[in-house]
């Protein structure tokens, strides 16, 4: 009887990082956090000054005052993710997918949720903010040297 090879199977704990990349801090991964905070600043005065001011003077700006917590949220969802995982290139654009699909799942069900509230411009939002994402994202890689800073 023969025996048969042994396959090696697919290590899913590292489908949006490695190992190496988790334990490294370098420039890029810094840029993921800087983007993330800023983003988040962003996402926030649009959510407490932007909206305010466009609700009070029954302006219509296209949803985004509606939208703007999906449009910078995903963002920030994003680059803070990227950030803590450090994830290399090809794995970056999986993380940004996984959260772009996560929001957009999250949309869907809002019916179903307590409170929850289905809006397309949400969704528009999302798919608009990940697009983004993914521009800044090219940008990080194109632009800034990886230069590593610390290695546990």
């Amino acid at each position: 009887m023969k025996k048969k090879p042994l396959q090696k199977r697919k290590n899913y704990s590292e489908l949006f990082t490695d190992v190496d990349s988790l334990k490294t801090i370098d420039s890029i991964r810094i840029s993921y956090f800087l983007v993330a905070v800023t983003a988040f600043f962003i996402t926030e005065v649009g959510r407490e000054v932007y909206r305010p001011y466009i609700y009070s003077n029954d302006i219509y700006d296209l949803g985004i005052a509606d939208s703007i917590g999906n449009l910078g949220g995903i963002i920030v969802q994003i680059f803070f993710t990227l950030a803590i995982l450090n994830s290399p290139k090809s794995k970056a654009y999986r993380v940004i997918i996984f959260l772009v699909i996560g929001y957009i799942l999250y949309e869907i069900l809002q019916p179903y949720l307590p409170k929850g509230t289905f809006d397309w411009i949400d969704i528009y939002a999302t798919l608009f903010g990940g697009f983004i994402a993914l521009l800044i994202h090219s940008l990080i890689i194109k632009r800034i040297k990886s230069k590593v800073l610390f290695k546990f």
